[in-house]
């Protein structure tokens, strides 16, 4: 009776060597266009969606406290920081902010004089608004 091999042959393995080098050299270059990308501009695009998100959660959550509490909640935007109510967030020093300066208050029914922040970083603008009828927060 022969016996059969479990080894796989030198063939077969040669060409599993290639596939896995393969593989290795196509996440290399992954991971450096990914880079070059962030480097070149990505990133900035990134950071500032992300800043206009967490503005837009802030002013949204504000208004939502008015209408739970019955009481207004004053809006701040002064030294890089948006303060609504009690919470406090510090925007991210790379981005620009239009307007630097502005006070106000959302009503107990959701509505206020109405606001419109520019973000800028870079080449990239982002405005947050908020609706001064309705308090509806929007990114465009």
């Amino acid at each position: 009776m022969r016996m059969l091999s479990v080894r796989p042959s030198r063939r077969r393995a040669a060409r599993g060597a290639a596939l896995i080098e393969m593989l290795v050299a196509v996440a290399i270059v992954v991971l450096v266009g990914s880079v070059a990308v962030i480097g070149f501009g990505g990133g900035d695009r990134a950071r500032l969606g992300a800043e206009a998100a967490e503005v837009a959660r802030v002013l949204s959550e504000g208004r939502m406290r008015a209408l739970e509490t019955g009481r207004a909640q004053p809006i701040v935007l002064a030294e890089g920081a948006l303060t609504v109510g009690p919470v406090v967030h510090a925007i991210d020093p790379g981005i620009a902010v239009t307007p630097e300066e502005a006070a106000f208050a959302i009503s107990p029914t959701g509505a206020s004089p109405g606001l419109e922040l520019v973000l800028a970083r870079a080449d990239f603008e982002t405005t947050v608004t908020l609706d001064w009828l309705t308090g509806r927060v929007d990114i465009r």
